[in-house]
């Protein structure tokens, strides 16, 4: 399962500083044009192919839509080897708390045009990055809240029944209350972004936390080039009052960092209370938000770019070493 998109570009911006993290970066990825991007509406062509009547319709239909079906039909849904997965998607449809989701999501995703604008732009700035890779292309399924975004070669699927907003009611069934903000509609945009980012530059060996924050804060200062809104808070899943105290705590949170030895920490277990999503960062304090590791990382990113002159192109290429981009960087925590 991989990724896709639109659009088509050659150039790049200018990466400066920026003060606040509260705020917006100064920097974007500035394409030169931008193709009009198409949401492909899976979730509706699904709808459609359960009225049809006839089998050679519906086979023509579920052929039209490879490669996602048999990703959609076996393993979003787990429906087996079946080639059509006709019963199959005829009884998800019917299942009562599906129905109620599907009718939610067709009612609140009714016109997607902003979304559309959004990823038209992100897809040409993606080109930038990545000229060798193929032009993402961007749809959307109803996944019965199973993984928010799937992506096969250079597809993007986007689960919009996963972004109803952190009220919707069944949400308090399947998710921790801190991770409802993550399911707002203006995360759909951030989130297929970031898994473009990641398919595109896969991890690389992580040994200790400082690599782990480095690699995020690499996908997240990349990210942040790719969107139009690209505001620390909507980057990070922060309310702008943690993205704010961030910014004011900045000193105190790298030097607890060093202090407490978890720079260099090896464990997955430290590593994962700095980067994993959570109520709070627990090896600090109660008051330091979630995955403050990234944040972090983002912040040394940002000054290494910028000490070394690279753009957003130039850093998506760069293999050096974390322990390298940290002291290139001469980040202290200001």
């Amino acid at each position: 399962m991989k990724r896709y998109l639109l659009g088509t570009v050659l150039l790049v911006m200018a990466a400066t500083a920026w003060t606040g993290c509260d705020k917006s970066p100064g920097y974007r990825i500035e394409p030169r044009t931008v193709t009009e991007s198409h949401i492909i509406r899976f979730d509706s062509l699904l709808l459609q192919y359960d009225n049809l009547a006839d089998t050679a319709s519906y086979r023509q239909m579920a052929e039209s839509l490879t490669p996602f079906w048999n990703i959609y039909g076996r393993h979003i849904l787990g429906l087996g080897d079946a080639p059509y997965f006709r019963d199959g998607i005829h009884r998800f449809l019917q299942d009562t708390t599906i129905a109620r989701l599907y009718t939610d999501t067709e009612q609140s995703f009714t016109d997607l045009s902003d979304e559309e604008r959004q990823m038209a732009a992100l897809a040409a700035r993606y080109t930038v990055l990545f000229p060798h890779r193929p032009t993402p292309v961007f749809q959307t399924h109803v996944s019965g809240l199973n993984q928010s975004v799937v992506t096969v070669d250079s597809l993007v699927s986007i689960s919009l029944d996963c972004y109803l907003g952190k009220d919707y009611p069944l949400y308090r069934q399947r998710y921790n209350s801190y991770e409802l903000d993550s399911h707002d509609r203006s995360r759909i945009v951030p989130d297929a972004g970031e898994v473009l980012l990641r398919n595109a530059l896969p991890a690389p060996h992580i040994a200790t936390l400082l690599d782990a924050m480095v690699y995020e804060g690499k996908i997240l200062y990349l990210l942040a080039g790719l969107l139009d809104n690209n505001e620390a808070a909507l980057l990070t899943s922060y309310t702008p009052d943690e993205a704010q105290w961030c910014a004011s705590n900045e000193k105190s949170i790298w030097d607890a960092i060093v202090n407490n030895n978890h720079l260099f920490a090896s464990d997955n277990m430290t590593l994962r209370k700095y980067i994993a999503p959570a109520p709070f960062t627990a090896p600090l304090s109660q008051d330091v938000p979630g995955r403050i590791g990234r944040w972090v990382g983002w912040r040394i990113i940002e000054r290494y770019a910028d000490k070394q002159g690279l753009s957003p192109a130039q850093l998506a290429a760069d293999t050096t070493s974390a322990t390298d981009v940290l002291r290139l960087s001469h980040y202290t925590g200001k």
